[in-house]
């Protein structure tokens, strides 16, 4: 905890806190601070220790002054057995020497609890990835400091995040393919394939020379950089192309290469770092049921056109969640507003990050959105992100408090989404009175996502009233603020809690609703009245004595 003291004298204070796991305090804590005049003091809140699996937690703590309590703040940790149970990404980009030095990037992304960090452009050549001289230029023109990206590396590693290299399966320079004709994907016309004029497309068939040599380029970034892994990045094109391998002309089709390169990828690797990290690039979710079940660590997917509506994004995540087998889901969902500032500005932009944050997380997925200093990705190439407004960013670091506080609910690997099944029509578990809403995410109405398991039930209010349109991408207005929510949910035993959390009120602190047990034709029913609706909130349902 960070304390600022404004003034010419010296303060004594006392930190109150407590650890919430929900609405329960586990801890109390209650510490004696003194903050030097005119500067910023920063507390260790001790905790713990913990014994959970996936357990998130809440410090919600007031300063007080001669027993006056001056402001209040909260935050949030998780406890995590396992960091593939929690997989929030982030990025970097800058590795100019101008860096070396400066840990205010990894310190704001450790602010949003980030926990693994995908290294940008980072590498000498797409096909020569660790160089060997001191500063040296990328294929895009930009400058690079090897030193200055081995002080990130050592920075994410204090902060406990895993640092990840990128490097695209498949791209190489010029020069590099025309030494190695043979070993390139070429056109159904018979055209070498590349992207942009720059990144020629290599034949990653484990018979082609290629396979081997980009893998052993991996392994170079882990035993040189201490880098923990790769994400290996694709273009979405090619899905297939013809090799000429020792003269011969065969159809290569990607979907069915991808795998066997996860799989080479993760047994050269791991023999060289314990707890490898892969995480692979699905663009425009192709083809996740071909590479799900491969050694990587999450389901990834870069999302572009056609998948351009709210919808379309719980299609993806719940696609992708049924073909993994349990694997976490990161969405590279881009935000065009920040950078293509509208009528709404900035915060048009704002609004729409909001939104589609509520979107993944009530989906159970994570969002790959945020980096160095304040940065939010708006297209494919990371260097050329935009900024968040300073006065904004209290609010991102709220959601990110949020999703980590309630992480270990809504990304319950237990919870199935009942949405579209026990709603509206003759599906009356859930009924909603008082405001218009829609089980899909339509624009003008609320969107009620349902996911439920035998002894919890969450139900996320998703505020679209005042959108126009229902697509992600796109600006949007404040939503308009709606009372008089009415929720009647069947139940088939006793109810343990009834809550409602927001990261739009009260911190993000859970708070307990009363509830009216009714009887009715189909059998007992709560009746919950629930409080304003800003953004986003979810209704939390514990019962009791029913196994999960």
């Amino acid at each position: 905890m960070e304390l600022a003291n404004s003034s010419s004298e010296a303060i004594t204070a006392r930190v109150r806190y407590e650890i919430r796991e929900l609405d329960q305090v586990i801890e109390n804590h209650d510490i004696t601070v003194d903050i030097p005049a005119n500067g910023l003091f920063t507390v260790e809140l001790a905790a713990g220790p913990f014994k959970a699996e996936f357990t998130g937690y809440g410090i919600d703590a007031e300063l007080m002054i001669n027993d006056v309590v001056k402001d209040q703040a909260s935050t949030a940790f998780d406890v995590v057995s396992d960091w593939r149970r929690a997989t929030r990404y982030g990025f970097l980009s800058d590795f100019g020497t101008e860096q070396s030095g400066d840990s205010e990037d990894v310190k704001w992304m450790s602010k949003l609890h980030l926990n693994l960090v995908q290294f940008y452009d980072w590498m000498y050549r797409h096909d020569d990835l660790v160089s060997g001289e001191d500063v040296y230029t990328d294929l895009m023109g930009r400058a690079v400091s090897r030193r200055v990206v081995e002080e990130k590396i050592a920075l994410c590693h204090e902060h406990g995040m895993k640092a990840i290299a990128y490097g695209a399966v498949y791209a190489a320079s010029k020069a590099f393919a025309e030494q190695h004709p043979d070993w390139r994907l070429y056109t159904s016309a018979g055209e070498p394939y590349d992207f942009i004029g720059i990144f020629n497309i290599m034949n990653i068939s484990p018979k082609s020379p290629w396979h081997a040599h980009i893998v052993s380029e991996y392994g170079k970034t882990v035993e040189r950089l201490d880098f923990d892994g790769i994400h290996m990045d694709t273009y979405g094109f090619p899905k297939t192309g013809w090799s000429r391998l020792g003269g011969v002309k065969r159809l290569e089709r990607l979907e069915e290469q991808f795998p066997l390169l996860i799989e080479s990828t993760r047994a050269a690797l791991s023999k060289l770092k314990d707890d490898i990290c892969l995480i692979f690039n699905n663009v425009g979710n192709w083809p996740v049921d071909t590479v799900a079940r491969a050694s990587q660590d999450a389901i990834y997917v870069e999302v572009w056109k056609p998948y351009e509506r709210y919808h379309h994004l719980r299609e993806i995540i719940g696609w992708a969640q049924h073909c993994s087998g349990g694997k976490q889901v990161i969405l590279a969902a881009y935000l065009k507003p920040f950078r293509e500032l509208g009528g709404l500005g900035e915060e048009g932009a704002e609004h729409a990050f909001r939104l589609l944050n509520a979107v993944v997380t009530a989906h159970g997925a994570y969002h790959l959105l945020h980096g160095e200093n304040g940065g939010v990705l708006t297209q494919g190439y990371y260097v050329d992100h935009s900024k968040l407004r300073e006065a904004f960013r209290r609010t991102v670091r709220d959601y990110a408090d949020f999703g980590v506080r309630y992480g270990h609910v809504t990304h319950d690997e237990g919870l199935r989404d009942v949405s579209m099944t026990h709603a509206d029509g003759d599906n009356l578990e859930y009924a909603f009175e008082g405001f218009p809403y829609s089980t899909y995410g339509e624009a003008g109405k609320v969107w009620t996502v349902i996911r439920e398991r035998p002894d919890l039930k969450l139900v996320h209010f998703i505020n679209f009233l005042s959108a126009t349109d229902d697509c992600w991408n796109e600006a949007k207005v404040a939503p308009e603020p709606l009372q008089g929510r009415t929720v009647t949910v069947a139940i088939d035993g006793e109810l343990e809690s009834v809550l409602l959390a927001s990261p739009d009120a009260g911190n993000g602190r859970a708070i307990p609703l009363e509830y009216t047990i009714v009887a009715t034709p189909r059998g007992y029913a709560a009746v919950i009245e629930l409080p304003v609706l800003l953004y986003w909130d979810v209704l939390i349902i514990k019962m009791k004595g029913m196994a999960a």
